[in-house]
């Protein structure tokens, strides 16, 4: 017996590794024993069987028949047996020594993902510090090994020994015990298995890795082989020739397969060999006094051995002789015994397992003793290997059915690995003796028993074992093709049966335990030449031993929770309570099944396959509504019809019916349902239908409508919205010539018959002709709803601004933020808005294709929805209304008649189907052995089902998996007289559904269906003949024709749908897609980690190979997305590099971002492949990834990255100040130097060039972070890094004129007007023709400092040209400078509104940064929008404005934050909300300290807006620092302005901010009332300004306040009128800003010191003096 010490410490690690973890345990167990099978046919033993982690080996003579028959002398005989007993103790020995040397110290990787990293390109896995497979040792001469790499030691798992209890009784069977512990990992995403099954970056612990050790019992004396069973249960016929004779061909034809599958699904015997005898129960004690490493001989053994010339050094422990090869021996220790030869070993370094046998001398020198040759059976006679199955059909009875279905439709002699949902029966019959004639024909009894009740209920014969605890046998409910949708009722009505068998044998010991989960089955050893079973292993089988090990369990049949709640009310139970068993950290809750409710009876067989069921029943009633339809298509005029019937009649078929038939005559179809549960959810009908129709919209047959809807003005009522909305009425339309009664009058479309099917929010290229939603659009990202409504807006014509209002139909889209057209309506606004836009889109829709509406179990729907299909329906002339209800005496349905009273409306009333009609139902669901129905069988499934034609059909189906009914002389009957459904229905799983159907389908379909699992949701029949085996029948014949009607007729329940597609990169071809997403997944569940690796793999590959310059853009993601879930991480970052490099030349910067990450994560999580890739290489990934961040404004991420960037280019950006003082001033004096003389130093190697080159483009991305977040010591920095590089590069390209044109901003924002004037001539000189943007920027930038406001707005102009190549945006960062600097003039020049062109540019750069995710972008276009409001006097119209920059402000950078609090500080000034004013004057305050000088612009309508809002806090009297006299409060008051004018001086842009700067100046002579000093700060201004005529806005607001607080009347009437006529030129009421009375008073009533009529009467008086 050879057994693995430590497995459970082994299944422990290995069950967190989840999934990938059972599956590789259970590989690397099996691999383990393929080495044991090689050493032990070696030496010439037989392997009698897999116990688990165990295998049993026998070493038996070969009898010779002349010793058998001799007539010669008895002593003769026996020394031919003693000598063959020699023999064979010896080489059991031999090879007990060799197993110990050879796999002790095997390492074993712990998840499915190590085992494919350490997977050489032969194929082999990687055993490090292990002999190669065809040496032994390696001593002495030519013992050469190559040794292996290491694991890292948090990796590797030290041997060790281990204190648990050895048997090979029940606990043999712990054999990956941890495989899921009732599969409670099974409930994770789709998204996340896959995720998984990427070895790239998957996530796994640090301890990866173990090294198992063996230890073994060897025995000798007499053994009784046995074999037991049934040989042939087909008693009149023992003939093994004629039709039972299967010959194997390499080439079979679809018939010949049939004949072999029907052959394999029959019973045709079943055999099972063992071997028993006093001898194999000794070995159960003798394993138990080995430890790790370790060989335990039995007393009887060592005698023999004894004899022999073996160098065996042994220990006596409890009677056993123990082979000790942990560390030397004591000698002087009793009972130890030697027997030593001369010869010595030196261990070298070149030894293999040199470090393991260091401490193992003994097995060393016992070791080096044998003359071992390299790995050849020459004991086995080979020729015994190439026997042909055929030669004797009893082979084949050596293993179950479904291992001979699915080895017949294997080509190398496997079948896939699979994980399975099964029922475990299994069964001890307590201590027999095999040895004697009665003991084994009770045990032939026993075990005959079983292999007919499983056969009975097609359950399947394992594997029977003898130990000394008794015989064992365990046999599986649920493996392909005899699946169920419920194995545990098979399992308990054999399990009962047996048991009553049982107790009439003389078995008084038995038990039998039943226990459901998942397992894991596949043929291990795989490729062994020698010896391979097809095994099973998991949690559900250790669990079923142990129950048996409970005194209750005698005699009786006990199970688990999850069997007893499979079984449901069928059976009677008996709570035995919870009780602990080994393993499990918690008790396990038993059930004794004590009697089954209905006696067992015959079947009907598995094999009759479901057949397409045209639509039975209702004949009139579909006639009715198919002739309603006809009129609608005839003559459209505002049709609805109405279908009622009881709860469960078919309501919901008979529309499907409907719909299929309206589809295949060209209609569209848009599918929706309510519940009860959801009746009160607003707009839960009307969500589907909206998805439905949006992804209609964006087909083809939608053209996009020239006509934009206008925005309603938010400002008016909810009362104006309403007669708006009602002024809304369809247009007369000519009547679409469309008839269902002719076919040629409708354009076909394919589409699928599932209920379940529909497009999802992922389009596909040709979309099918229904509409019908899916769960999908309920999983749908925030993204792509947002997206697929708004293309829906725009194609429709309506505007993008309508989006908020969706937010009350689509949870996912509660992110969208209000704009200016929603946030201030209500609730019965937005409601009114809604409808107007639904209608118009509804309408518009209407106008090109007929399309239909189909409403299910409408009595449940919201108010809400049945509003809203009601103007539907008034005013959509076009659009037919179906829709489905339960009668009205049993629900409030009244809204209906509001329906009928417009346009042309029918009924249609269903009552169920009737006896006739569910008898034929029936009838094509069973083959054509089935004649009749029962009327008891039909009258109960009518009362069962209700007539509903649906639940009959599957009532149909679930009959041929349940023994309720039998065939008799072609009549389906019950099988008792209580034939009772309720339990039968039970727990209707659609994914057990799934695998059942997929078990029976023929084995050529389900590799195409597992090919096209791991495949995109649309599929084409060249990616499946790419990879799918050469023997696979559906593709023998090339044609397309063939192919197609080879899918169809394999494909019998409906997984696939078809489709066209004209764009596809094969050319034109068929194109399949599955029916219900549940389906593929559910396949693909089933499928083996290894076997998914595989067929990635090769899907990438065959990718790969069709790939050329046309398709590239169209495979590389496919490329990308197959490489992922394989085990190719050189070839997963390779194309992630292409694919990020392709979405950054196609500016999908978030695709870009993510790929990039990919890449990030892969390197990160595999040094190895880290070290190899070169730190340039990294470099060039980080510096991609910041650009992305960047150009996305995401500059935190960004600056993170390019600073990873410079670190491994060697250029680290300087981290302390003395760092940065030093690099600063140091590129500060070589730029000098450049300017003043000529660059001394030129960078001239080719590395060197390479890595400048580099480092000017970080420092570009670097600048532009800066200059955004005003940054400005950072900003100069990297300017002139960047600056001098180019110089030394001799680069005079676009980065060089950049950073010429940023050094001359700097120079001429720092009074540096000689060096900038150089700078940007230069800069204009080195200009392409074609010019670079983000030269001409700076240079507008520069023109705007100056005060050249026209030039520098055409320069922009130039700018954003430049940056826009065919309406698509090349250089985002560019583009969002120039328009944000355009607009910035707009907004104080008052002119925005009326620049229809840069309010283009405006939504386009809101555009822009909605598809790249620019949050920060939301915080420009949020102030712009505010300010604008502000300037126009528009206030209500910002609202939604205002609120989002309240949610950014408090996350916002510092320099965003002063636009923010300024703008909003006058925006609730303006709005009389003086608390919130005033705070957000203090945080402005607080954070103007860390304003440095900057280029960024941006904090420019901080500073003007935060000036402009204290005036009208001054003006409302909100701030009286002499009427308070409160000193504190006016000490922080002067503070406060004293930083707002040094904030001013910061931002530099003088020329523009000169209006506010002198505001701001005069601001605390006038808050305190001292005017006229405020008046002559006010009137020293205008002669310092310039340039102020060019702003219009702040021109006007200027002279608006000297008219304010100018001493005399005449001043004041002066400046008002001239500002009255600015504001009157640009649209902007002037009173807002213009002091009412000037003659007489200041602002805000205000009497002023001098008077219009004193003026007048003391000028009178002077005059008449």
């Amino acid at each position: 017996m050879v057994d693995v010490v430590g497995f459970s410490t082994l299944t422990t690690l290995a069950t967190e590794k989840g999934e990938s973890g059972a599956e590789a345990i259970a590989l690397e167990v099996g691999a383990y024993m393929g080495e044991c099978i090689q050493i032990i046919e070696f030496f010439g033993g037989d392997v009698v069987k897999f116990l688990g982690d165990a295998v049993l080996v026998s070493f038996q003579a070969k009898i010779s028949m002349d010793h058998l028959h001799t007539t010669g002398e008895k002593d003769t005989n026996i020394a031919y047996f003693t000598r063959q007993k020699n023999m064979l103790v010896r080489r059991a020995v031999e090879c007990g020594l060799q197993l110990l040397a050879r796999l002790s110290h095997y390492r074993v990787y712990l998840t499915a993902e190590e085992r494919n990293r350490h997977r050489t390109p032969q194929g082999d896995i990687e055993r490090h510090n292990r002999n190669d497979r065809n040496m032994i040792f390696g001593f002495g001469e030519g013992g050469k090994v190559k040794n292996g790499q290491r694991l890292s030691e948090s990796e590797y798992v030290p041997p060790r020994h281990f204190s648990e209890s050895y048997s090979i009784s029940f606990d043999r069977w712990n054999f990956l015990s941890f495989l899921w512990r009732k599969h409670k990992q099974k409930s994770k995403s789709e998204s996340d298995r896959r995720a998984s099954a990427s070895s790239g970056y998957s996530s796994t612990r640090n301890m990866n890795a173990i090294d198992l050790e063996l230890h073994i019992a060897l025995s000798c004396g007499d053994i009784t082989n046995v074999i037991l069973g049934d040989i042939d249960p087909h008693s009149s016929n023992n003939s093994t020739t004629g039709d039972n004779t299967i010959r194997n061909s390499t080439t079979t034809t679809s018939s010949e397969q049939g004949s072999y599958d029907n052959y394999f699904l029959e019973q045709h015997g079943r055999l099972e060999y063992a071997i028993g005898g006093p001898v194999v129960e000794s070995l159960d004690a003798a394993l138990a006094a080995a430890k790790a490493g370790e060989m335990s001989i039995t007393a009887e053994a060592y005698e023999i051995i004894q004899r022999q010339p073996l160098d065996l050094q042994c220990e006596v422990r409890d009677q056993f002789y123990i082979v000790h090869t942990a560390e030397p021996p004591d000698p002087s220790k009793r009972g130890y015994n030697t027997y030593r030869q001369p010869n010595a070993v030196k261990l070298t370094s070149t030894t293999p397992n040199a470090d393991y046998l260091l401490d193992r001398p003994n097995l060393l020198q016992q070791a080096s003793k044998l003359s071992i040759e390299p790995l050849i059976p020459r004991i086995r006679n080979t020729s015994f290997m190439q026997i042909p199955a055929d030669m004797s059909p009893h082979y084949f009875k050596y293993l179950n059915r479904s291992t001979l279905y699915r080895l017949q439709h294997s080509s190398d002699g496997n079948f896939p690995p699979q994980f399975r949902d099964v029922t475990i029966v299994f069964i001890s019959l307590g201590k027999v003796d095999v040895t004697t004639d009665a003991g084994l024909q009770n045990v032939q009894k026993a075990i005959l028993r079983v292999i007919r009740a499983l056969v009975k209920y097609e359950g399947l014969l394992q594997q029977f074992a003898i130990d000394d605890k008794g015989a064992t046998i365990l046999a599986v409910f649920g493996l392909p093709p005899l699946s169920h949708e419920r194995e545990a009722v098979f399992a308990a009505k054999a399990a009962l049966e047996l048991r009553d068998q049982y107790r009439q044998l003389d078995l008084p010991d038995f038990a039998i335990a039943l226990a459901t989960g998942v397992i894991f089955n596949c043929v291990l050893p795989q490729g062994n030449p020698f010896r391979r079973d097809p095994g099973i292993a998991g949690d559900t089988i250790i669990l079923a031993v142990r129950m048996l090990k409970f005194p209750f369990s005698k005699n009786n049949v006990v199970c688990d929770t999850t069997t007893k709640s499979q079984i449901g009310g069928l059976c009677e139970f008996e709570d035995l309570g919870e009780n602990f068993v080994k393993g499990k950290t918690k008790p396990v809750q038993m059930y004794k099944i004590v009697k089954f409710g209905a006696k067992s009876s015959k079947r009907i067989s598995m094999q009759a396959m479901e057949q397409n069921t045209d639509f039975i029943g209702y004949k009139s009633e579909m006639s009715a509504a198919t002739q309603f339809v006809d009129e609608w298509s005839q003559y459209q005029n505002h049709h609805v019809l109405i279908i009622y019937g009881a709860s469960g009649v078919g309501k919901s078929y008979f529309c499907h019916t409907l719909q299929r038939t309206m589809i295949s005559h060209g209609v569209q179809c848009c599918w929706s349902s309510s519940t009860e549960v959801e009746k009160s959810s607003k707009y839960y009908l009307l969500k589907n239908l909206m998805l439905s129709l949006f992804e209609l919209i964006e087909t083809d047959q939608i053209p996009d409508n020239e006509k934009k809807t206008n925005v309603p003005d938010t400002n008016h009522s909810s009362q104006h919205l309403s007669a708006q909305l009602t002024s809304m009425q369809s247009a007369e339309r000519k009547p679409t010539d469309l008839s269902i009664a002719s076919d040629s009058t409708f354009q076909h479309a394919e589409t699928s018959n599932s209920k379940d099917r529909g497009p999802r929010l992922t389009l596909y290229t040709s979309t099918s002709s229904t509409c019908k939603p899916t769960a999908s659009h309920s999983t749908g990202t925030h993204n792509e709803v947002a997206e697929i409504i708004l293309r829906a807006l725009t194609k429709c014509g309506e505007d993008e601004g309508f989006l908020p209002l969706f937010k009350v139909i689509f949870g996912t889209l509660n992110d969208v933020e209000e704009n200016q057209y929603t946030r201030l309506l209500d609730g019965r606004g937005r409601d009114i808005l809604l409808t107007g836009v639904l209608v118009r889109m509804v309408r518009y829709v209407s106008e090109h294709i007929s399309f239909v509406f189909i409403c299910d179990d409408i009595q449940w729907a919201d108010s809400a929805s049945i509003r809203i299909l009601r103007h539907i329906h008034e005013q959509c002339q076009r659009v037919l209304l179906i829709m489905a209800t339960r009668p009205s005496r049993d629900y409030n349905i009244g809204f209906l008649s509001d329906f009928c009273v417009t346009g042309v409306n029918a009924k249609v009333e269903l009552g169920g189907l009737d006896a006739m009609e569910i008898e034929q139902i029936i009838l094509q669901s069973f083959d054509s052995g089935v004649k009749k129905v029962s009327p008891e069988i039909v009258r109960v499934i009518q009362k069962r089902t209700g007539g509903n034609p649906l639940y009959v059909k599957n009532m149909a189906i679930i009959l041929k998996d349940f023994n309720h009914v039998t065939l008799v002389q072609g009549e389906l009957v019950p099988s008792t007289n209580k034939f009772d459904l309720e339990d039968l229905l039970g727990n209707f799983d659609y994914k057990r559904i799934i695998k059942i159907q997929f078990d029976r389908l023929d084995a050529n379909f389900e590799e195409f269906l597992t090919i096209a699992s791991c495949l995109d949701q649309y599929f084409t029949v060249y990616e499946i003949r790419a990879i799918i085996s050469p023997s696979n029948v559906i593709f023998n014949d090339k044609n397309l024709q063939e192919i197609r009607s080879a899918v169809q007729k394999y494909d019998v329940y409906n997984f696939l749908t078809q489709t066209h597609n004209d764009s596809s990169y094969e050319g034109r071809t068929e194109v399949y897609t599955f029916t219900h997403v549940t389906i593929p997944h559910t396949i693909y569940d089933m499928v083996t980690y290894e076997t998914r690796i595989s067929l990635h793999r090769r899907l990438a590959e065959y990718y790969e190979s069709q790939l050329n310059r046309d398709n590239y853009s169209q495979l590389l993601s496919k490329i990308v997305r197959h490489y992922l879930h394989a085990d190719k991480i050189e070839k997963q970052l390779h194309y992630l590099e292409e694919l990020a490099d392709l979405n950054m030349k196609s500016y999908q910067l978030p695709e870009a971002t993510n790929n990039l990450q990919m890449m990030v994560k892969i390197l990160n999580e595999n040094e190895e492949i880290s070290a190899i890739f070169g730190n340039v290489h990294k470099s060039d990934i980080y510096r991609r990834l910041g650009m992305c961040y960047t150009m996305r404004t995401r500059l935190t991420e960004g600056e993170r990255n390019l600073f990873k960037a410079l670190d491994y280019l060697g250029e680290p950006w300087p981290r302390s100040e003395m760092a940065f003082f030093y690099s600063f001033w140091k590129n500060r004096f070589a730029q000098y130097r450049h300017l003043r003389w000529h660059v001394f130093y030129m960078w001239k190697k080719r590395t060197r060039k390479e890595l400048g080159k580099r480092v000017v483009e970080i420092m570009a991305q670097l600048s532009n972070i800066y200059f955004h977040n005003g940054d400005g010591r950072d900003f100069v920095y990297t300017c002139l890094v960047g600056l001098n590089a180019c110089e030394r590069l001799g680069e005079l390209g676009t980065h060089y004129t950049l950073f010429l044109a940023r050094n001359a901003l700097l120079c001429w924002l720092n009074d540096e007007k000689e060096n900038s004037i150089a700078y940007i001539i230069k800069a204009v000189k080195y200009m392409d023709e074609k010019s670079d943007s983000s030269t001409l920027t700076i240079y507008a930038l520069l023109c705007f400092a100056a005060g050249k406001f026209t030039c520098a707005r055409n320069m922009l102009y130039q700018s954003i040209q430049v940056a826009t190549t065919l309406g698509v945006v090349t250089d985002c960062q560019t583009f969002y400078r120039s328009v944000s600097t355009v607009i910035t003039m707009r907004i104080f020049e008052g002119s925005l509104n009326s620049s229809p062109d840069d309010i283009a540019l405006l939504k386009q750069m809101a555009d822009i940064a909605h598809a790249n995710g620019d949050f920060e972008a939301e915080i420009w276009l949020g102030v712009y929008h505010v300010a604008n409001a502000i300037v126009m006097d528009q206030l209500p119209e910002c609202a939604p404005f205002v609120s989002l920059l309240e949610v950014h402000r408090k996350k916002a950078a510092d320099y965003n934050r002063i636009a923010i609090h300024g703008t909003l500080l006058c925006y609730y000034a303006r709005s009389l909300n003086n608390r919130k004013a005033v705070f957000h004057y203090r945080m402005l305050v607080s954070i103007l300290p860390s304003l440095t000088v900057t280029p960024n612009i941006f904090p420019i309508f901080g500073l003007i807006f935060c000036t402009m809002g204290m005036y009208c806090l001054v003006e409302s009297d909100q701030i009286d620092l002499l009427a308070s006299g409160d000193r504190e409060e006016y000490d922080r008051f002067v503070l406060g302005i004293t930083r707002l004018n040094h904030a001013f001086q910061q931002v530099k842009f003088w020329e523009f901010t000169q209006p506010g700067l002198y505001l701001a100046r005069a601001l605390p002579y006038i808050s305190t009332g001292r005017s006229v000093e405020g008046y002559m700060v006010l009137r020293h201004g205008i002669n310092e300004m310039h340039f102020i005529q060019e702003i219009k806005f702040l021109r006007a607001y200027y002279w608006s306040n000297i008219g304010k607080y100018a001493f005399s009347p005449q001043e004041r009437i002066k400046w008002t009128e001239q500002a009255r006529r600015d504001f009157d030129a640009l649209k902007i009421p002037a009173h807002i800003y213009c002091n009412p009375d000037p003659a007489h008073c200041y602002t805000g009533g205000q009497q002023a010191d001098l008077r219009l009529e004193s003026v007048e009467s003391q000028e009178q008086s002077i005059d008449e003096a």
